[in-house]
């Protein structure tokens, strides 16, 4: 009984997960190119900052663009 509740439940949040990373590839594709070029802007400054490696800045900017 308990494991067709917790079946359910992670087929809903799994859902749900899906849901928000289609709707967040959605809205990255409808930005504008200079909003894109602030992005990466922003990712080379915490770069330069040391906030970020540089593997995580390649990561960030392969991902979003």
């Amino acid at each position: 009984m308990m494991e067709a509740y917790a079946t359910e439940v992670a087929t809903f949040l799994i859902g749900i997960g899906a849901g928000i990373i289609i709707r967040a590839k959605l809205w990255w594709k409808n930005k504008t190119a200079e909003q894109q070029k602030s992005f990466v802007d922003e990712v080379l400054q915490s770069l330069e900052d040391g906030k970020i490696t540089s593997a995580e800045a390649k990561a960030l900017i392969k991902n979003h663009l």
